[in-house]
């Protein structure tokens, strides 16, 4: 009786820790947790294997009767009851099949819609109430024609937060933008001074600062490593941003109040591992929208634009050019623990 439940722990732990070892050998470990937790998953299967060596050493005494006797009062003989070692032992031996039987795959539109994509990254930031920076304009596109405002899903989607107080720059030095509307790219003010443009206080210092040097670029490129706090900073200053070129790579995700030529390019955020995934986007607007089906990965090239999507102002590309793409590596963004420093 002790043997058997010894060699059964013992399988469970043996299992565990190969299905650990099979998904870092295979890399798809990358579809569960982020990148840092790798290493103490890794030690974790150690002490599994540790542990399972153990519990045969322990089964191997009781059935050759020497098992050590226990003095702590307490009586560990195990269950007679099939039914009951059953079930304890199927809680473990179920999800470890589950593990290996299902194919690895990575998140996409369908957990998207259920947590509600997430439209508006600075709406996570904080504000600082007692900055006294006046409040730039903010013109908006009129909202494309034959949508119905819908109520945003969970996750916050939709929701764009008020760009931080900004300092408007002359009118008279922005362009017209590429649609023909007066909101073009915001020009540096007269004394050429980018701190008039991208004001900040203490929560968004690191966005204005890292927003100088986007603006510079003839194109903002959304990098992997940079992707969350990219869209963050163009979508906090998204009025000086207007007409400045982006690209970046995603999922493809599409929702019922959109517009058959509208889709979002979308990622999911992971801070520890895929139970605390957020879905982040941006929405893109393209006349051959229907040529990309949902989950399909594609590198969007085009300008950026303001734009009302379930009563919210939100950030949109108008798009210049779209190409498949194959899914990243490591499909997921992770928060850059150096931004700012």
């Amino acid at each position: 009786m002790y043997s058997l439940h010894y060699f059964i722990k013992a399988a469970v732990l043996f299992g565990f820790a190969m299905y650990i070892v099979h998904l870092v050998k295979t890399e798809n470990i990358l579809f569960y947790i982020a990148p840092r937790m790798i290493d103490y998953v890794k030690w974790s299967a150690v002490a599994f294997y540790a542990i399972a060596v153990y519990q045969v050493y322990l089964a191997i005494r009781a059935f050759l009767g020497s098992a050590a006797a226990c003095d702590c009062d307490h009586d560990h003989t195990p269950s007679s009851s099939l039914l009951k070692n059953t079930v304890i032992y199927g809680l473990f031996f179920f999800p470890l099949l589950l593990g290996f039987l299902l194919p690895d795959s990575s998140m996409g539109s369908s957990l998207a819609a259920k947590k509600g994509m997430n439209l508006s990254s600075s709406a996570n930031v904080k504000k600082d109430p007692a900055a006294a920076v006046p409040a730039a304009p903010s013109p908006a596109s009129p909202a494309p024609s034959g949508s119905s405002p819908a109520a945003p899903g969970p996750g916050a989607s939709g929701q764009a937060a008020p760009a931080p107080a900004q300092t408007p720059p002359p009118a008279s030095s922005q362009p017209p933008a590429p649609d023909g509307s007066s909101g073009g790219i915001a020009a540096p003010s007269a004394s050429g001074n980018l701190d008039d443009m991208f004001p900040s206080d203490k929560f968004t210092e690191h966005y204005a600062k890292y927003a100088k040097q986007l603006y510079k670029g003839s194109i903002i490129p959304v990098k992997e490593d940079l992707y969350i706090e990219t869209l963050t900073t163009v979508d906090l200053y998204l009025d000086q941003f207007i007409g400045k070129k982006i690209e970046m790579t995603g999922f493809v995700y599409r929702q019922e109040s959109m517009k058959d030529n509208q889709f979002v390019v979308g990622r999911f955020s992971i801070q520890c591992c895929s139970a605390d995934a957020s879905p982040f986007g941006v929405l893109v607007e393209y006349d051959r929208a229907k040529n990309f089906a949902d989950d399909s990965w594609v590198t969007v090239t085009g300008s950026i634009q303001k734009t009302r999507f379930n009563d919210m102002d939100i950030m949109m590309i108008k798009v210049e050019k779209v190409v498949k793409a194959e899914p990243a590596k490591a499909q997921y963004v992770y928060p850059n623990p150096d931004f700012g420093s």
